[in-house]
């Protein structure tokens, strides 16, 4: 079944052309699966517009979509609204995984440093009662909520997943999980995502509980 993917990444990451390959690679091999990929100049012109704009922008990306990919280069753990992707992303039910692409050799034919895994820097947890889940990030080594997407409520559980849907099982609750725990990690290079990647995006489907 061809699957819609929002690919959140760091920027740098197009201009060095890391992420076009993964994107291209999917473009290529579902031609019928247009994956929902931004350039610069949307993100400029929404950011001239304020915070509301951005996230309006991503909401909007994530429709019609059922898997987010989240692509690692050097500095994506930095960036603000990968993290808000990711959550926005979880909140819409949207199967989750993560990919290295620093090996990818850019347009000078070099690879990049390893970056830190926003999978890693990000953390949910479950309230006492199982009707709230609280949103996480690592800053200067200590969990603080995040400020711009704190928390989402109970308002139909088969949009969130955990175990066929269900994040508010009673034995999840006041747990606090990393998305690494919970979610995958792959390396565009040394795990073939070439040949591999339709794979990942469908277990990452299966996972959210998604059709």
């Amino acid at each position: 079944m061809a699957r819609h993917v929002f690919f959140s990444f760091h920027y740098q990451d197009v201009a060095d052309f890391r992420a076009n390959v993964v994107r291209n690679s999917w473009l290529t091999k579902n031609r019928d699966n247009k994956g929902i990929f931004y350039d610069g100049s949307i993100w400029e012109e929404a950011k001239l517009k304020g915070t509301n704009a951005l996230k309006e922008l991503i909401q909007n990306g994530l429709h019609y979509t059922s898997a987010t990919a989240v692509l690692i280069g050097k500095e994506t753990h930095e960036r603000k609204w990968v993290k808000y992707e990711i959550f926005k992303s979880f909140e819409d039910g949207n199967g989750l995984l993560a990919i290295y692409v620093n090996r990818i050799k850019d347009k000078d034919v070099h690879i990049a440093a390893k970056g830190l895994n926003p999978f890693d820097r990000l953390g949910i947890q479950v309230s006492e009662d199982g009707k709230c889940l609280y949103f996480y990030e690592l800053v200067d080594g200590k969990w603080q909520s995040f400020k711009d997407l704190p928390s989402i409520t109970n308002k139909n559980s088969n949009t969130l997943y955990f175990d066929n849907g269900s994040w508010y099982k009673s034995s999840n609750w006041g747990k606090f999980f990393k998305l690494s725990d919970l979610f995958p990690t792959y390396c565009w290079v040394n795990d073939d995502g070439y040949n591999n990647f339709s794979n990942w995006v469908e277990e990452a489907v299966k996972q959210a509980g998604r059709a």
